[in-house]
């Protein structure tokens, strides 16, 4: 079984801690992306894109541009379809 890397953020409106376990990883159009769902087995996931990555350490910046959001959503449904077909 794999472990999932869990990564936690604070609410920026409640100042909450929010737990989120990375779902899976993203390339794309020479970017990285990743897919974070919180762990109350919600049908939220929220996608984030990596920026200044170094190494283990990066950024991440929420996903705004709807296109882009778009096309990581259909490359992720894609590569899902690919390996529930293998």
């Amino acid at each position: 079984m794999e472990l999932k890397k869990r990564m936690k953020f604070i609410d920026p409106e409640t100042k909450e801690v929010v737990e989120l376990e990375e779902v899976d990883r993203i390339e794309l159009n020479g970017n990285t992306y990743l897919l974070l769902a919180p762990l109350d087995n919600s049908d939220d996931a929220y996608i984030y894109k990596i920026v200044n990555m170094e190494g283990e350490k990066y950024e991440l910046t929420e996903v705004e541009d709807e296109k882009e959001f778009e096309a990581v959503v259909a490359e992720y449904d894609r590569l899902f379809d690919e390996e529930m077909n293998e």
